[in-house]
């Protein structure tokens, strides 16, 4: 009797360890860490992650010093939740690119690698008021994703959304940057040079502090 009670704890605890680890869609580690950061209130923070799939590895090859980020959003603080503002390249269910998420829609790229959170260094509370009060308008847009990388053309990709959202507050965390290109991406864009806002472009400039970091 004593053997089969064992028997039927030990299936229960077995379940129940598998139900334990598929609950984590992400590594764990990474999930518990970032339910551990305090952010504050008032404080506008930049989100870089990154992925292993092409289109990851594709952008990483035009940073500046960065081997992991791929990809950078903006938020802050809303009802105890960080609110991040990010434009990527698939379409939302709104048919445009821009997605407003919380951390845990922010991570959820089954290749994520990366992820690190920045925090603006400062910024008063008129400045994050403009800030805030402009991501919010920018929901109200058909916000495109930007595939000429074109600074005229109505359409952004990730870090150039950013850098043009904090320009209407008077601020500049980064300046552009050019590239020569080459293949494809040559063939793509018609130029032989590319000039853009690199997704780490802001990390030397002393416009943010870096307060998280988790590399797979």
């Amino acid at each position: 009797m004593m053997l089969r009670c064992f028997k039927y704890v030990f299936a229960i605890m077995g379940f129940l360890l598998i139900i334990v680890v598929f609950s984590f869609h992400k590594d764990p580690s990474l999930n518990g860490r970032i339910k551990e950061l305090k952010f504050e209130r008032q404080t506008i923070y930049l989100i870089q992650r990154g992925t292993t799939g092409k289109l990851g590895g594709l952008a990483k090859d035009f940073n500046i010093r960065n081997l992991y980020a791929s990809h950078l959003g903006i938020g802050f603080l809303e009802n105890n939740t960080l609110k991040i503002y990010h434009v990527y390249v698939d379409k939302n269910l709104r048919q445009n690119n821009l997605y407003v998420e919380n951390i845990s829609e922010f991570i959820k790229p089954e290749d994520l690698n990366y992820l690190s959170i920045w925090q603006l260094q400062d910024i008063d509370r008129k400045q994050f008021n403009d800030i805030r009060a402009a991501l919010i308008e920018s929901e109200k847009q058909n916000i495109l994703f930007d595939f000429n990388f074109n600074e005229s053309n109505n359409a952004y990709y990730c870090s150039e959304y950013i850098v043009e959202e904090l320009k209407k507050s008077n601020i500049e965390i980064m300046k552009d940057h050019k590239k020569s290109i080459t293949g494809m991406a040559r063939q793509i864009l018609k130029r032989d040079t590319l000039t853009y806002y690199p997704v780490d472009g802001f990390e030397n400039t002393g416009k943010a502090a870096k307060i998280f970091e988790w590399i797979k």
